[in-house]
């Protein structure tokens, strides 16, 4: 028995209008350990295709991820994401400048403003796109810096985040960040200064939580993280997410 015309247009009216459950709009930013240092050649091969429900913006534009020589903690957190959320679409957004410093990343320096821009490209068209976490890897720089400049590390990431969800109209957004770890006896107290800054900055910025990033494999410079500590970054900040979420 053929549908009538009236029917088959109730029909398509009940269809769903997008086949994912939720959009999950996460924003990844910092310096060189977030941009990433860790050869792709490196990687197993199963993280070197993207998982259908996940969207990488990067550079201006969508991309697949391991595409180019290096990579950092997207790879293995947009695999671990799209496993526990198979039924969400995961929309990353990644904006990173090696050898930042936190002033720089200030509402109307030249960074942030390319952050809101990274995110304009990945959202366009959409309606009031919420922010549901923010993934933040930087401060390396701030730690080799002098001790007084160090000392400012704190107060300055917690103004940024509170403009940046301000900006993003996500008020209550997660944000993740990864603790500083290095090594230099030269600025010894300035690295200490910045670790306990991060130890303490969920005390005072709400829905705030610091992932710790001991043990990670370096590069020799004791700073970058090499590809196994790129991986296993990314599915620390990954895990931290799902806790929080699920």
């Amino acid at each position: 028995m053929r549908m009538t015309h009236s029917l088959l247009l109730l029909a398509l009216c009940l269809q769903p209008t997008s086949l994912w459950a939720k959009d999950r709009l996460i924003i990844l930013a910092g310096q060189s350990n977030m941009m990433g240092r860790g050869k792709t050649h490196d990687l197993p091969h199963a993280y070197k295709t993207t998982p259908t429900n996940v969207h990488y913006f990067y550079q201006g534009r969508e991309r697949k991820l391991a595409q180019f020589a290096y990579f950092g903690p997207e790879v293995s957190f947009a695999h671990t994401l799209a496993q526990a959320f198979p039924q969400d679409r995961i929309i990353l957004v990644k904006q990173a400048a090696s050898g930042s410093m936190i002033r720089q990343w200030q509402p109307g320096q030249a960074l942030y403003k390319g952050l809101l821009r990274q995110i304009g490209f990945a959202t366009e068209g959409q309606t009031s796109p919420q922010v549901d976490a923010i993934v933040w890897m930087q401060g390396e720089s701030d730690a080799q810096s002098s001790l007084p400049i160090a000392k400012q590390y704190g107060n300055q990431l917690k103004q940024m985040i509170e403009n940046l969800r301000n900006d993003l109209d996500s008020p209550h957004s997660l944000f993740l960040f990864g603790q500083t770890n290095l090594q230099h006896p030269a600025f010894q107290a300035s690295i200490e200064a910045v670790r306990q800054q991060q130890q303490t900055l969920p005390n005072s910025l709400v829905n705030a939580r610091m992932v710790l990033t001991d043990g990670l494999g370096k590069l020799g410079d004791g700073i970058h993280l090499d590809a196994a500590g790129q991986l296993e970054l990314g599915k620390r900040f990954a895990q931290a997410y799902i806790r929080q979420t699920k």
